[in-house]
């Protein structure tokens, strides 16, 4: 039971590969901290899944060794289709030599028991690309279909587990968000968005748990986040494992409600931009933040300038509080001695 979401997001005139999925592991029991959003020996590629954790985990595992050990896989330069096609031959091998008969039991319906999604960058195609991998009864193996748009549409793909109820849902949900907004805009983290309100509904427990969200680059790269769940108030998660604050992994985390990585929040407001006058960047803080709010235009490479600059005067400012009250605490100690 789950629900997974893949998408190419367009934002700040830049597109990356966006997947996520909830927590929710079942099969005799239930555990909200599962993981089943996979980061692969090569970075240029995402896999996450839907339906039997017992089905899915083995078949994940092999995929994942085999890339570790196989050069032809890890090599850059193998276009992540050849990856797909190995896939789904490793995929097929393994389930046709495992499930072969069983008494009682509908073969294909033992074979078919999970769904993927996979997709990354195509350095041969320059874009993009997701794909559905599902187990086909009649060529008694795993195919796949691509989802895929013209170039200025939107390229969206959820796989729900049970489909009729969780993966309908969520379209559902989705063509809802997208028509009440403008159909003409670029594809931003909507599709995240109908994923966050389905695991926070409690009347639907087929999805549940902490998101898990990972993004692939143009670069050829993946970076993995955390999330605060279930609101900004909780606590930072992980791949669906929940910690405490003072020793969550060294990853970026995202606030749930608005979808903006945490530690990359700037303030929207500066009421006295005089106060700090005296930091060397301050003419560019001022070409930011005209009459004090700041520009909708902002670059990325601002933005970056920004949160460096403010981290480190927020730092600066808590050391110098830092040592005027030890320096206070320590004359008044002399003075009281």
């Amino acid at each position: 039971m789950t629900l997974c979401v893949a998408w190419v997001r367009q934002a700040d005139n830049n597109e990356e590969l966006v997947f996520a999925t909830d927590s929710a592991l079942t099969g005799g029991e239930k555990w909200n901290s599962g993981i089943k959003l996979f980061e692969l020996p090569r970075k240029d590629c995402l896999l996450c899944f839907a339906g039997s954790t017992f089905r899915a985990y083995p078949l994940v595992l092999h995929l994942i060794s085999s890339i570790r050990f196989n050069a032809g896989l890890q090599n850059p330069h193998t276009d992540i289709v050849y990856v797909l096609e190995y896939l789904s031959e490793l995929f097929t091998n393994l389930v046709k030599g495992v499930i072969s008969e069983i008494a009682g039991e509908d073969i294909h319906e033992l074979r078919s028991g999970a769904k993927f999604l996979f997709g990354g960058w195509s350095w041969q195609e320059n874009r993009f690309r997701i794909w559905e991998l599902y187990y086909e009864k009649v060529i008694e193996g795993f195919i796949y279909k691509e989802h895929s748009a013209s170039e200025k549409s939107r390229i969206a793909s959820f796989l729900g587990d049970p489909e009729p109820i969780v993966g309908e849902l969520a379209r559902d949900a989705y063509k809802k968000l997208m028509i009440e907004g403008d159909f003409d805009r670029k594809l931003d983290m909507e599709p995240i968005i109908v994923l966050r309100n389905l695991a926070r509904d409690k009347a639907i427990r087929e999805v549940d748990g902490s998101l898990q969200v990972a993004k692939v680059y143009r670069s050829g790269t993946s970076e993995f986040f955390g999330v605060y769940w279930p609101s900004v108030a909780g606590l930072p998660c992980l791949q669906g494992q929940e910690f405490k604050h003072f020793d969550k992994p060294g990853v970026r985390y995202f606030d749930p409600d608005t979808f903006e990585v945490m530690e990359e929040q700037l303030p929207e407001y500066i009421g006295n931009l005089d106060a700090l006058s005296a930091l060397e960047d301050f003419v560019f803080i001022k070409d930011c933040y005209p009459d004090g709010t700041l520009k909708d235009d902002l670059s990325e490479r601002e933005r970056d300038r920004l949160l460096a600059t403010f981290q480190a005067h927020s730092y600066r400012e808590f050391i110098n509080d830092l040592k005027k009250a030890l320096t206070g605490a320590y004359l008044q100690e002399r003075q009281e001695g």
